[in-house]
C-alpha cells in the first residue's frame, strides 16, 4: 500500500477517525470529574553504605556487597511489617487529638474520614493518656483478632490507614550513591509528609535493630564459649599447680636436666676418687708390711687410733661440705675452712704423736723409721680422705638415683597437663580474638547503621497535576490511532479489485475502463460517470478502428456472475455510440432486467438457452446487426448460465464486466480460460462500481 493509498483509505474512514476518538475523551471527561487531588512529597537519606566511615576506616567499594546492602535496606522499607507499624503510628497520631485539628498532621477531611471509619466508643477506647500508650492499645487491638475494626481497616483499600495505601511509598537508590529517595503520594498534604516521617522513622530503627540484634546473638555466643573455654584453662592450670605441688616441682626440665648431669658428674669422680683410694690403700698396705714389731704397736696405740677417727670424721664433714657446696653451684660453705683448719690440726697432732715415738722403732730393711712413718701417714691421711669422700659420693648417687627414679615418669603425666593447658589456652584465645571482633563489629554497626535525613520531607502545597489531562489527551490520541490501525490494517488485508491496478495483478487482463455504479444510460453532464463513459467510448471506438471496413463491429459482453454491471455498461455503450451517430445494436439475452429509462430503440432480445443449443448466426438473432456499425451482444453469466459459443467467434473484442468489490477466485480464471478458448478476440476488463479517486488511475 503506497502512501497515497493509505491517505485515501484514512479519508474513507474520516469519521470513524475523528469520531472514536472525540467518543473516548467525552467518556473520560465525564467518568473522571470527581477525581481526587493528589499531593506528592519526598525525602532524601544518606546510609554511608557505600563510602561511609567505619572503624577501620573508609567502607570497602564491594560492588556485590553494597549491593546486597542496598537490597536490604530497600527490601526493609517495603516490607509489611514496616508498612503496618507506620499505619498503627500514623493511627495513634491522629486519635491522640481527639476531635480537635492539628494541620501539621491532617486536614478536617482526613479528621471527617477518621471519625466515619472508627465509631466514637473505639475511638474513645484505643485513645490513652499519652501517645505511647494509645501506640500500645492501637497494636494490641489489631492483633487481638483478625475481625476487629482495626484489623479490617489495615488490610482494607483505605487511601490513609491500609498497609496497601502505604505501598505507594517508592523507595529508590539515587544512581551509585550512598543515598536513597523516599517518595510518596497522598490525597491530604500534612499526612504525605508525616508519613514519609514516619516510614523513615520506622525503618530505621528497624534497620539498626536487625544489625545490631545480628552482632548480640553472634556476641554472646562467643562470651559463652570464652568463659567456658576460661574455665577449662584453669582448671588445667590448677591442676598443673597441684601435680607440681604433690611432686616438689618448681621446674621439671630443669630439674631433670640437673639431675642427669650431677649423676655424670657424681660418676665421674667416684670413678676417679676411686682410683685415689685403691692407689692409697695399696701404698699403706705396703707400708704396714714394712712396719713391724714396736712401730707396729705405736701405729696401733690409742691415741693415735683417736686422731686417726677424729681425721677420719672431720674428712667425712669436709666431704659433704664440699658436695653440698658443689651443689649449691660454687658458694662455698662457711664451714670449710673450719673443717680444713681442723684436718690440719688434726694432721699435725698425728705427725707429731709420731714424731714424739720416732727414736724407739726402726724398718727390717734398715729405712728410718721417721720416714715410714711420715709415708705411713700420707697415705693414711689420702685414703682416709678418699674413702670419706667416696662415702659421700655414694651416698649422694644413691640420693639422686632415686630422684632421678621419681621423675622419670612424671615427664609423661606433665606432658599431658603442658598439652591440655596448651589446647585450653589456644581455644581460649582464638575465642577471646573472636570475640573482640564481633564486639568491635558491633560499635561498628552501631555507627554505619546510623542514618541521616539529608533532604527532610516536605508538605506540598499545591495537588500535583491530575491524569485527566493526561487520560484525555491518550483516550482521544489512543483512539484515533487506534481507528487509524485499523482501516490501515484491513486496507493491507484487502483483496478485492478495489481499482484499475488491482485488477490488472490478479486477473492478468488489461483494464479498458472503468465505469461507477449504478450507472444511468445516460449521466448527467461534467460529472465522474460521464467523465468515465466518454473514455470507455473513446477506447472502444480506438479499437473499432482496426475492424474489417463494411463489417460491424462486434464487441461481446460478459462476466463471470451475475449482477457485474454488463447490462449498464452495454445499455452506457450504445446510448453513447448511438450518440456519437454509429449504427449500433445491442443484444441482450432473454430476461434481462432494463431501467425503464433506459431500453433503446436497437435493443434486441434473444434466448440465451436456445441459442447456446441451435448456435445461430449472429445475424440469426438480429437482422439489423448486419447492417450494424457497432454490435454489442451481452453474454449471460459465464459461471451460472449458457451462452452461445458460437458468436464469440464472430466477436472482435471481448469485455469482461468486474465489480470493484469482489475479490479475483480460482473459478473466475476458470471461466476465463473457457472463454478465451472460445474466440481468439481479446478479453479486457471493465471495472465496475469503481469510486472517483480510485478510477484516476485510468482517467483524466
Amino acid at each position: 500500500m503506497s502512501l497515497t493509498d493509505a491517505l485515501r483509505q484514512l479519508w474513507r474512514y474520516r469519521y470513524a477517525l475523528l469520531g472514536v476518538p472525540l467518543l473516548l475523551a467525552g467518556a473520560i471527561f465525564f467518568f473522571t470529574r470527581h477525581e481526587k487531588k493528589v499531593y506528592a512529597s519526598e525525602m532524601t537519606i544518606y546510609t554511608g553504605i557505600a563510602s561511609g566511615y567505619t572503624l577501620s576506616g573508609n567502607a570497602e567499594s564491594d560492588f556485590f556487597s553494597t549491593s546486597n546492602a542496598f537490597d536490604n535496606l530497600l527490601s526493609l522499607i517495603k516490607s509489611r511489617e514496616t508498612r503496618e507499624e507506620v499505619a498503627c503510628r500514623l493511627l495513634a497520631h491522629h486519635l491522640q487529638l481527639g476531635d480537635s485539628l492539628d494541620a501539621q498532621l491532617l486536614s478536617w477531611n482526613s479528621l471527617s474520614h477518621l471519625h466515619e471509619l472508627l465509631p466514637a466508643p473505639l475511638r474513645a477506647r484505643l485513645t490513652g493518656p499519652a501517645l505511647p500508650e494509645t501506640l500500645r492499645r492501637v497494636r494490641a487491638y489489631a492483633a487481638a483478632n483478625d475481625d476487629n475494626e482495626l484489623y479490617r481497616l489495615l488490610n482494607s483499600h483505605d487511601d490513609v490507614y491500609s498497609v496497601e495505601a502505604l505501598g505507594r511509598v517508592a523507595a529508590a537508590r539515587i544512581n551509585s550513591s550512598d543515598l536513597i529517595k523516599l517518595e510518596y503520594e497522598a490525597g491530604d498534604a500534612a499526612i504525605c509528609r508525616y508519613t514519609l516521617q514516619l516510614t523513615m522513622q520506622v525503618f530505621s530503627e528497624q534497620y539498626r535493630g536487625l544489625r545490631v540484634d545480628q552482632t548480640q546473638a553472634v556476641i554472646h555466643y562467643y562470651e559463652r564459649e570464652t568463659d567456658k573455654a576460661l574455665r577449662a584453662l584453669s582448671a588445667a592450670e590448677r591442676r598443673f599447680l597441684a601435680f607440681n605441688r604433690d611432686n616438689d616441682i618448681i621446674n621439671y626440665y630443669e630439674q631433670t636436666k640437673y639431675i642427669a648431669g650431677e649423676r655424670e658428674y657424681l660418676n665421674s669422680d667416684i670413678n676417679k676418687i676411686e682410683m685415689q683410694y685403691a692407689a692409697a690403700r695399696a701404698a699403706l698396705r705396703a707400708v704396714n708390711g714394712k712396719l713391724a714389731g714396736r712401730a707396729a704397736a705405736i701405729l696401733s696405740s690409742g691415741e693415735l687410733l683417736g686422731q686417726r677417727r677424729r681425721l677420719e670424721a672431720l674428712h667425712v664433714e669436709l666431704a659433704n661440705q664440699e658436695v653440698f657446696a658443689r651443689q649449691r653451684e660454687g658458694s662455698p660453705s662457711a664451714v670449710v675452712p673450719a673443717l680444713q683448719a681442723q684436718v690440719a690440726a688434726t694432721t699435725a697432732a698425728m705427725h707429731t704423736t709420731l714424731t714424739t715415738h720416732y727414736a724407739q722403732v726402726g724398718t727390717v730393711e734398715g729405712m728410718p723409721s721417721k720416714s715410714l712413718l711420715d709415708e705411713w701417714l700420707q697415705n693414711l691421711i689420702a685414703a682416709t680422705e678418699n674413702e670419706a669422700k667416696l662415702a659421700v659420693m655414694q651416698k649422694r648417687k644413691g640420693e639422686f638415683m632415686a630422684e632421678y627414679h621419681r621423675m622419670a615418669p612424671l615427664g609423661a603425666t606433665l606432658k599431658i597437663i603442658e598439652r591440655e593447658i596448651d589446647l585450653a589456652q589456644k581455644t581460649y584465645l582464638v575465642l577471646l580474638n573472636h570475640l573482640n571482633d564481633s564486639k568491635a563489629s558491633q560499635q561498628n554497626n552501631e555507627l554505619t547503621t546510623e542514618l541521616k535525613v539529608v533532604a527532610p520531607a516536605f508538605r506540598p502545597l499545591h495537588p500535583k497535576s491530575g491524569k485527566r489531562k493526561l487520560l484525555l489527551a491518550g483516550g482521544a490520541f489512543g483512539g484515533f490511532f487506534f481507528v487509524a490501525a485499523l482501516v490501515l490494517g484491513a486496507g493491507l488485508l484487502d483483496g478485492r479489485l478495489r481499482k484499475p491496478s488491482v485488477a490488472a495483478r490478479h486477473t492478468g487482463l488489461p483494464v479498458l475502463g472503468v465505469l461507477p455504479m449504478p450507472l444511468a444510460p445516460v449521466p448527467a453532464p461534467n460529472t465522474h460517470d460521464q467523465a468515465s463513459l466518454h473514455h470507455l467510448a473513446r477506447q472502444l471506438l480506438r479499437q473499432r478502428g482496426s475492424a474489417t471496413p463494411g463489417q460491424p463491429f462486434v464487441v461481446a459482453v460478459a462476466s463471470p456472475r451475475r449482477h457485474e454491471g454488463k447490462t449498464s455498461l452495454t445499455q452506457a455503450l450504445a446510448a453513447r455510440c448511438t450518440a456519437l451517430g454509429l449504427r449500433t445494436v445491442a443484444l441482450y439475452p432473454a430476461g434481462t432486467a432494463f431501467a425503464p429509462e433506459a431500453v433503446e430503440s436497437g435493443a434486441t432480445l434473444y434466448d440465451a438457452a436456445l441459442a447456446a443449443v441451435q448456435l445461430p448466426a449472429l445475424a440469426a438473432l438480429s437482422p439489423a446487426a448486419a447492417t450494424a456499425e457497432l454490435v454489442l451482444l451481452e453474454l449471460p453469466a459465464l459461471l451460472e448460465d449458457d451462452y452461445p459459443v458460437t458468436l464469440l467467434p464472430q466477436a472482435q473484442l471481448v469485455l469482461l464486466t468486474l465489480r470493484a468489490d469482489r475479490t479475483w477466485e480460482p473459478k473466475d480464471q476458470q471461466a476465463l480460460q473457457a472463454l478465451r478458448s472460445a474466440t481468439a478476440a481479446p478479453v479486457e476488463v471493465v471495472l465496475t462500481g469503481v469510486d472517483a479517486f480510485d478510477g484516476r488511475e485510468i482517467l483524466v
